[in-house]
């Protein structure tokens, strides 16, 4: 079986500036750290593609990273937002990463192209359990992630209510901004 690698470009391949001048000509659009020719539909997969570079092997993209990732976010943080598996903590490092140290249970890890990342429903919960600001955009990213899971606000609640976890009572606190949310209509989205 043949593996095609999605058409990435970074600065192994042309120098940055050669490459900002093709985004400028319209040629290449960014996508995270590096650039992929504008026909290229920006899925997730690519955005997979243009993360691993950054993450080890048994990293898992969570929080800001898998919202990205997902296309909820339009731009990656400036550090990798990635969990630690209990099998690989205490030896390495998190040095490059925003790292949290937790235990996931296999039905919220997905794999997307090359990594692993926290699935649409898991990535709301941990956004929404965050102790940073929350307000409109947030919210919106929830209802987007909650979407991609086929999930409401209400169902998400229900969720966190059979959890005993930390976070999840200022996560309930914040869904009703989050139910009064509502995602753009399709067709405004293709028109913009």
């Amino acid at each position: 079986m043949t593996t095609i690698t999605p058409p990435l470009l970074d600065s192994s391949v042309l120098p940055l500036p050669e490459l900002l001048s093709l985004c400028l000509d319209g040629q290449l659009y960014r996508v995270g750290d590096a650039f992929a020719p504008s026909g290229e539909p920006d899925v997730p997969e690519l955005r997979a593609h243009a993360l691993s570079p950054t993450l080890p092997g048994w990293a898992i993209a969570d929080r800001g990273s898998a919202a990205w990732v997902h296309g909820t976010r339009a731009m990656m943080p400036p550090l990798p937002q990635v969990c630690i598996p209990p099998h690989h903590r205490g030896g390495l490092g998190a040095a490059g990463f925003d790292a949290w140290h937790r235990s996931l249970q296999p039905d919220e890890v997905m794999t997307v192209g090359p990594i692993s990342v926290t699935t649409p429903l898991r990535t709301a919960i941990d956004l929404l359990s965050d102790p940073s600001g929350f307000g409109d955009a947030a919210a919106l990213e929830i209802r987007h992630l909650l979407a991609l899971a086929e999930l409401t606000p209400a169902q998400l609640d229900a969720a966190l209510r059979s959890r005993r976890r930390k976070g999840c009572a200022l996560a309930r606190s914040r869904l009703p901004a989050v139910a009064r949310t509502r995602l753009p209509a399709p067709d405004a989205v293709r028109a913009a």
